[in-house]
């Protein structure tokens, strides 16, 4: 039963390679719109699976992009401007997340296999799909521990975080969806690697 959810989810991402590159194209297209509203002529984000679900506050265990603007920019050492996450606390004005594009995308995909692997299997992966995550349960893989970070809701740029349904997981864990700033992915994800 694990290995069938990581060759289905691995096959799922291979078979999927042309939609998930237009899927990807679109939530970008979609997203920069509401966060640049003056310059597109501002229109709500439809509830389609493709594109997301807009919502302001992010549910433990589900799977979120969104444009931020890091508290510390000017002394951190890098930051992703679009972070892929799956929240597991809240925290005073914001919340923690496992920000996944620390990790390069086959770690990223093995550490969702894993996850979804520690909930009994991945079911029915729709739009109500989430993990149950706590920081106990995270800290138990490695891997997920460069990836933990605290976002707040007062530098999520545009109008909020974009649900992205169990069934779309596999396109986001593949895509090229991080924007590091001062450092490049590559950089990033080896520091990542000295972690765990």
């Amino acid at each position: 039963m694990a290995d069938k959810i990581a060759t289905d989810f691995i096959s799922n991402i291979k078979a999927k390679s042309k939609k998930a590159i237009e899927w990807f194209r679109k939530i970008v297209k979609d997203t920069q719109r509401s966060a640049f509203p003056a310059t597109t002529g501002r229109k709500e984000i439809m509830t389609d699976r493709n594109i997301g679900i807009r919502t302001g506050k992010p549910i433990i265990g589900k799977l979120y992009l969104f444009q931020y603007s890091a508290k510390w920019a000017d002394i951190l050492p890098y930051w992703d401007m679009w972070p892929l996450i799956f929240p597991f606390d809240y925290a005073k004005n914001g919340f923690y997340g496992i920000n996944l594009h620390y990790l390069s995308p086959n770690h990223r995909a093995a550490l969702m296999i894993r996850l979804i692997k520690a909930q009994g299997g991945a079911g029915d992966m729709n739009e109500n799909f989430k993990l149950k995550l706590s920081y106990d349960i995270i800290t138990k893989y490695k891997p997920a521990i460069p990836c933990i970070k605290r976002y707040l809701f007062s530098h999520v740029q545009g109008k909020g975080l974009y649900g992205i349904s169990g069934e779309d997981w596999s396109y986001a864990a593949a895509l090229p969806l991080q924007k590091f700033q001062k450092e490049s992915a590559k950089y990033v994800w080896q520091q990542s690697d000295l972690k765990f």
